[in-house]
């Protein structure tokens, strides 16, 4: 059965995305695991938060340029702060699948890694999944502990799946849904229609080659459909409760 990931929670609830709260949402909501986004403080820690800086919570400064101490006491909202992965591992490690989206950094495989197995966090794919954008260090985490599921996340599937065995990957993300206006330099009508006919190809090719199939940010009811019909791994959704409803339809 294809399971349900919150996207960064369940942002219908009002909590802010990365936080507790949010991924406690996203589980009531019937999501059978969660994601959510990592980078690496200038003093080795991962802090859970999607955007590189803090500008957008009023704070100058980018994560990689500061410490733990002074990022995990920064609000998101009113009494909810940014938490660190050990937050995150200490209250929801082994109890649901983690997808972990390690964010661009030059550091942070070893570090991943280390946090890990300090946690023994279960490493199989119903637990744990690594993704990036960034093939390298998936590569890497692979070097250091081969156990660990490893997932390549890409923008448009034509090509990718190559990419996906150089990087020794267990599993393939693509983006599967409604593209955002300017998401390419084709108009929106041409850029849909290749979506559908080059992630439709790749649902099937990448499970001949033994890859889990994981699409996202997957909310629009047909993509979310289709992944149900296409039995794809799992979905990883912003609607978690739309998924659940639309899983339990298509059973």
């Amino acid at each position: 059965m294809t399971a349900i990931i919150a996207h960064r929670g369940f942002p219908k609830t009002g909590e802010p995305e990365n936080s507790i709260p949010a991924f406690t949402s996203a589980l009531e909501a019937k999501a059978d695991g969660i994601e959510f986004d990592l980078h690496l403080t200038v003093d080795g820690h991962f802090v859970c938060f999607h955007d590189p800086d803090l500008l957008k919570l009023g704070h100058s400064g980018r994560i990689n340029e500061t410490k733990l101490k002074d990022l995990i006491d920064i609000e998101l909202s009113e009494g909810v702060t940014i938490p660190s992965i050990e937050d995150i591992l200490e209250k929801f490690g082994n109890k649901t699948l983690l997808n972990i989206e390690l964010k661009p950094q030059k550091k942070g495989a070893e570090e991943i890694v280390q946090v890990l197995h300090q946690y023994s966090i279960d490493k199989s794919p119903e637990k744990l999944i690594l993704s990036s954008y960034h093939g390298e260090v998936l590569r890497k985490i692979k070097s250091i502990d081969q156990e660990i599921p490893t997932g390549l996340l890409v923008n448009f599937a034509r090509n990718q799946l190559s990419l996906a065995q150089k990087y020794n990957c267990d599993a393939f993300h693509p983006f599967y849904d409604i593209p955002p206006e300017g998401w390419t330099n084709l108009p929106d009508w041409l850029a849909t229609r290749i979506i559908k006919y080059y992630v439709h190809k790749y649902f099937e090719q990448a499970k001949s080659l033994g890859l889990l199939v994981n699409p996202y940010t997957v909310n629009s009811p047909q993509y979310l459909k289709n992944c149900f019909k296409y039995n794809v791994y799992a979905v990883i959704t912003d609607a978690s409760d739309l998924a659940y409803q639309i899983r339990q339809d298509y059973s």
